[in-house]
């Protein structure tokens, strides 16, 4: 009877073991996790960064390294989408797409100090202001999809908010910076990308001292 507990115990401390190694191993891959910001300053009504690096389309699931290179080019460096795709770490297998992880530690190798967080469209709307540099946004419907695009700009009296989506064949924003439009209605919507942990996260980039 002794030597069948002996089993059991080793069973379980066997499978404690499995679990332990799984779950950092999850933790490892998903971190750095998103820090909460909820910023309350008073912005101007209207804001652009007036910027044109080029709109690139992207191939399927390359919008992480698409968005990257766009604000890569933002800062001088001549890089394309496909180039940084080959390149950027953590993706999922079969499907190629990246984590956030990914974005996060491609900006790094190249000399950046990236930063990930979780908040409220005053806070998106006041990061984009106070360091006027692209911020990349991740907005989707659960593990339906999810796609990354980069913000741009905002015009509250139109209610609209202005970004670079390597999902679009053209620009389609004429005068207006970025490619795309959307309503902030819209673009709530699908920010609470059904994610948990991950929604309603941007992540912003600047260069190392």
């Amino acid at each position: 009877m002794g030597i069948i507990k002996g089993k059991g115990r080793k069973r379980w401390l066997l499978l404690g073991i499995i679990f332990a190694f799984l779950l950092s191993g999850v933790i490892h891959v998903l971190s750095p996790f998103p820090t909460r910001e909820f910023k309350t300053d008073r912005l101007p009504d209207k804001y652009e960064i007036p910027i044109n690096t080029g709109f690139e389309r992207q191939g399927k699931n390359q919008c992480a390294a698409f968005s990257t290179a766009f604000v890569l080019r933002y800062f001088g460096q001549n890089v394309q989408g496909a180039e940084v795709y080959a390149k950027i770490p953590y993706k999922v297998p079969i499907s190629g797409y990246v984590l956030p992880k990914g974005i996060v530690t491609y900006f790094q190798s190249q000399g950046y100090s990236p930063a990930i967080y979780k908040g409220d469209l005053n806070s998106l709307k006041t990061r984009l202001v106070q360091e006027n540099r692209p911020v990349i946004v991740l907005v989707g419907n659960g593990l339906f999809w999810q796609h990354y695009m980069t913000f741009l700009g905002y015009d509250d009296e139109k209610s609209e908010l202005y970004f670079f989506d390597s999902g679009r064949d053209k620009d389609e924003n004429a005068g207006i910076t970025g490619n795309r439009t959307m309503t902030e209605d819209y673009f709530l919507k699908w920010w609470s990308n059904g994610l948990p942990v991950f929604n309603n996260v941007y992540i912003t980039v600047e260069k190392r001292l």
